[in-house]
């Protein structure tokens, strides 16, 4: 945490795949005064002639006499009150007087006015080099470092001003600038199939990097690059890419989706346990497994307990042209004995009455009077048009590549792949699944949920299945073909 005199550290913990602050630590030299009841039910925060009451166990908080939703219940423990860190900000700026932030890629909680230097990012292409232009507002210590798949800009400070930044470059010399923040301010720059070397150039507050690319020669022009005087083929529409096969450069990005947020909690497991805070957790160990694990960039359509829309899911997919999207939700059912993970790739009619059940409780896309949409109508046309027909085979595939390498984690080999109108994966233009990882609703797996060593397996099997995936496309495109079973 970040103070206006000082700076210390508190760990925070994790419960239910959410992080909590003790809010005696966070408020130590603050001047507040804290009084709980007697039965620990209540914590009532005082300072300067206002006051912040949080309930245990409740997602709802009284600041100044108005009730403050949060985005996860306060906790009392073993004496201590925690306090999910999103939520601090919404409690202790009314209370305190003063500017407090939650700054999630630094993990940083910064109160009162403390100052920092602002960075700005821009990027231009001209011919074959991209520049990356980083300009601070003060002189700070830049550190640039470079290994095979990427270059990472650290900055040792305390506290960075930048906007949060993912973009995506086309031209196969740098794909991706990303900040990742952490206590070295991190921004890593994506190395593209083009790229040749990195010239830089360094004042006190501004650094600047040119990424040269491989000249396109004739013998290495890629596949589909027509040559000089040649007709240019038409690029896509709008808000559609082509399909992964046709891309040079093989699996590159991929776009993960933890299903609701906000006030979408979406499932929710007999001990509490809500679908949304699990899923951001796994998504976000995911991200990095991928990067880590297969070189690929990977980005969230949504890093915090915020809601997105549905359809906005897909767009942001197509928006950083991803070669993969995959949606993770946790299952419910009425039955308490269903257990396991199942994987489901996008069709206008479900696989059976339980996938349907599933789909319209994740928002299917639906017509009145019949399961699922009509085969046959417009509609069944347009969303067919829209969204899978030509990624249809492939999602197909990469379903049944992670479903089979979780269900050696979850004891799930029975439950197979399934198709259904999720809403979700309705415009994606790549091939997309939709991850149901285990059942909230059982109370064994919801335990099993919540644990980061359970997580971590299921994360591994992902990866492992994307791997497979990736594989199989690259046998088929080098005219060769895989047997039965794995990949």
């Amino acid at each position: 945490m970040l103070y206006e005199r000082d700076r210390r550290e508190v760990l925070p913990a994790v419960r239910n795949g959410v992080e909590m602050l003790p809010l005696n630590q966070v408020l130590t030299g603050q001047g507040v005064t804290m009084s709980a009841d007697a039965r620990g039910s209540s914590l009532v925060i005082s300072y300067g002639g206002r006051e912040v009451t949080v309930y245990d166990r409740k997602s709802l908080a009284s600041v100044g006499g108005d009730l403050r939703l949060l985005s996860s219940p306060v906790l009392f423990e073993e004496g201590r009150w925690l306090a999910p860190v999103e939520s601090l900000p919404r409690l202790l700026q009314p209370l305190l007087g003063k500017r407090v932030d939650w700054r999630a890629a630094s993990r940083l909680l910064v109160i009162g006015d403390v100052a920092a230097p602002r960075v700005a990012v821009t990027t231009s292409v001209s011919g074959d080099t991209v520049r990356i232009v980083l300009e601070a507002s003060e002189p700070v210590p830049f550190k640039v470092q470079q290994d095979e798949k990427r270059v990472t800009v650290s900055i040792a400070r305390e506290l960075l001003e930048t906007p949060p930044r993912q973009e995506r470059l086309t031209g196969g010399i740098v794909d991706s600038v990303q900040f990742l923040g952490g206590r070295e301010n991190v921004f890593a720059i994506g190395l593209g199939r083009r790229f040749q070397q990195l010239k830089t150039s360094e004042e006190p507050a501004r650094l600047v990097l040119d990424f040269q690319a491989r000249p396109l020669t004739a013998a290495a022009t890629p596949a589909g690059t027509p040559s000089p005087g040649a007709p240019v083929a038409q690029a896509p529409p709008a808000g559609r890419v082509a399909p992964a096969e046709t891309r040079t450069g093989g699996l590159r990005t991929v776009v993960i989706d933890p299903g609701h947020g906000g006030e979408e909690v979406g499932a929710m497991g007999p001990g509490g346990t809500m679908e949304k805070d699990i899923t951001l957790g796994i998504a976000r160990k995911l991200r990095g497994a991928l990067v880590n694990g297969l070189g690929v960039q990977a980005f969230l359509t949504r890093d915090r307990d915020v809601e997105v829309p549905l359809d906005e899911r897909a767009a942001f997919a197509n928006n950083y042209k991803a070669d993969l999207f995959i949606s993770i939700h946790a299952n419910a059912s009425r039955s308490h004995g269903a257990k396991g993970s199942e994987v489901y790739f996008l069709s206008y009619q479900s696989t059976d009455e339980e996938s349907r059940r599933l789909a319209i409780s994740e928002g299917a896309v639906e017509v009145s009077g019949g399961a699922g949409v009509a085969a046959g109508s417009d509609l069944a046309l347009i969303l067919w048009d829209m969204a899978q027909a030509e990624h249809l085979e492939a999602s197909s595939a990469l379903a049944t590549r992670i479903q089979e390498e979780l269900a050696e984690v979850t004891g799930s080999q029975g439950r197979g792949i399934k198709q259904a109108p999720f809403r979700v994966l309705v415009g994606a233009a790549m091939p997309a699944v939709l991850l149901e990882v285990a059942f909230i609703s059982n109370a064994d797996e919801e335990k099993l949920l919540v644990s980061e060593a359970y997580q971590n397996k299921v994360v591994g099997a992902v990866v492992r299945g994307v791997a497979r995936y990736q594989q199989q496309r690259a046998s088929v495109a080098g005219g060769t073909t895989a047997g039965p079973g794995r990949p």
